[in-house]
């Protein structure tokens, strides 16, 4: 064991599934559920969890891998510690700590974790041509998918970046690189939610696809593109917000580069207000925040924050949208009614790196 330190309509969908201006305030005015909200912070260099509570960010922390991203399912708190431990593990959030930890395989970098049913989870992997199925209870691996038809040229993984769950349906994200560059689009493939079976597969539009997420009936995809010679993205068309049409098994473009200003490096999406959240990478330490009109297809940039490469979180039972900013105004933020928030973290605190609410 390694040591451990983001639809198209209701009758659409059926062929798949059988069911189926701002302003900165004091954190103080609207204190945040205790215990409800985690945060995980790295410098690239060494990770920590922390939790909020109605004074903000706690003082304790819990050592993981710099490289880890955290996922909240049914009251439980999955860490996804990535390359250079590979793990996935699970914290009990009564006393925040470890209850137990599974080793994935050397590189097998974990990338997202979704429910599978009440007792088991399933676990993206971008570094294997692979996910699996988790056992809740105890971290045992009850089921392996392998996904390697998927895999571009001579590359060893299709890079599984996102999962998402709709019915009985379970949609995998992959970016299809190969040695660092993007030949093809990227692909989306539907399985069944129990078992793992593939259902269908729809190429996307755009390159390498980062996340995705469900408003309104239909599935929105966000994807970067590839990175120009500054290793930044360009304001283009080569990149932007495409919608799934399940019937046509196609995507149209929503919103593309030249509107947002570049490529999606996080995004998160408010099913209720049908708007989508995008984290503009136009280089590094240059990240600003989008608010798209999924709609109208329009992006307005929201203000008091810059560097938003800290991911992004919506909360869609508080309809509120926590932010990791982690530039020369970095920290904790939440956005709610028009409003940008910074919560109070401890001057230690490091940089935000992943955002997850436990319920």
């Amino acid at each position: 064991m390694k040591k451990f330190l983001m639809l198209a309509t209701a009758s659409s969908l059926a062929f798949y599934m059988t069911a189926c201006s701002d302003n900165s305030t004091s954190a103080d005015d609207d204190p945040l559920k205790p215990g409800s909200v985690y945060v995980f912070g790295s410098d690239y260099k060494t990770g920590e969890l922390r939790w909020v509570s109605e004074d903000g960010v706690s003082e304790d922390s819990k050592e993981f891998n710099q490289d880890s991203k955290i996922v909240g399912i049914d009251g439980n708190l999955f860490v996804l510690e990535r390359y250079g431990a590979d793990n996935l593990a699970l914290v009990d959030v009564s006393d925040n700590k470890v209850k137990w930890q599974k080793d994935l395989g050397d590189g097998a970098n974990p990338s997202d974790v979704v429910k599978a049913n009440k007792d088991e989870v399933w676990v993206a992997l971008e570094g294997a041509a692979k996910f699996v199925k988790v056992a809740v209870k105890d971290g045992k691996i009850t089921k392996t998918v392998e996904t390697k038809k998927f895999n571009q040229g001579k590359a060893s993984t299709p890079n599984l970046v996102d999962l998402e769950v709709s019915g009985d349906t379970l949609f995998a994200l992959f970016q299809r690189s190969e040695n660092y560059a993007y030949p093809a689009p990227g692909l989306l493939a539907l399985y069944k939610l129990s078992n793992g079976d593939l259902l269908d597969t729809i190429k996307l539009a755009k390159k390498n696809p980062m996340a995705m997420g469900f408003a309104k009936g239909k599935l929105y995809i966000a994807s970067q593109g590839e990175y120009n010679e500054s290793y930044g993205t360009d304001a283009d068309d080569k990149r932007g917000i495409e919608v799934v049409d399940f019937g046509k098994k196609n995507t149209s473009v929503v919103v593309d580069g030249k509107k947002l200003g570049g490529g999606v490096y996080a995004f998160a999406v408010d099913s209720e207000e049908n708007v989508a959240f995008a984290a503009v990478y136009k280089g590094y330490g240059d990240v600003p925040l989008m608010k798209v009109d999924l709609s109208k297809k329009e992006a307005k940039a929201v203000s008091d924050v810059s560097d938003v490469e800290g991911s992004l979180f919506f909360d869609d039972v508080d309809g509120v949208l926590y932010i990791g900013d982690r530039g020369s105004k970095g920290g904790l933020y939440k956005y709610d009614n028009g409003k940008v928030t910074k919560i109070e973290s401890p001057k230690e605190m490091l940089p935000v790196y992943s955002i997850a609410i436990v319920r």
